[in-house]
C-alpha cells in the first residue's frame, strides 16, 4: 500500500515535470515576432500575447496603446492604427 502510494506522489511529479512547462514569452520574443511579421499581425495571433505583450508589440511599431483598456479594445485598436 505504501509502495502504491510513493508511485503515485513520483508519477504526479513527473507529469508536473512534462506537461506543467511554463512556456514564458519574453520581449525578445515579442520583437522577435514582430519583426516576422512586418505587416499587421492577425488578430487570432495577438490573442495569443497578454495585454503588456500587446502593447510591446505595438510600441515596437510606434503606436501608442492604453492599457487600461480591455485586451480585445487593445487588439482593436492596434490593427486600427497599424493600418
Amino acid at each position: 500500500m505504501e509502495n502504491i502510494l510513493i508511485y503515485v506522489v513520483i508519477g504526479a511529479i513527473v507529469l508536473a515535470v512534462i506537461f506543467g512547462k511554463n512556456k514564458k514569452v519574453t520581449s525578445t520574443s515579442v520583437k522577435r515576432f514582430v519583426l516576422k511579421t512586418k505587416s499587421v499581425p492577425s488578430k487570432a495571433s495577438l490573442q495569443k500575447l497578454t495585454k503588456k505583450q500587446i502593447d510591446d508589440a505595438a510600441a515596437a511599431q510606434g503606436i501608442k496603446l492604453d492599457a487600461r483598456e480591455t485586451k480585445s479594445k487593445m487588439i482593436d485598436a492596434f490593427i486600427k492604427q497599424s493600418k
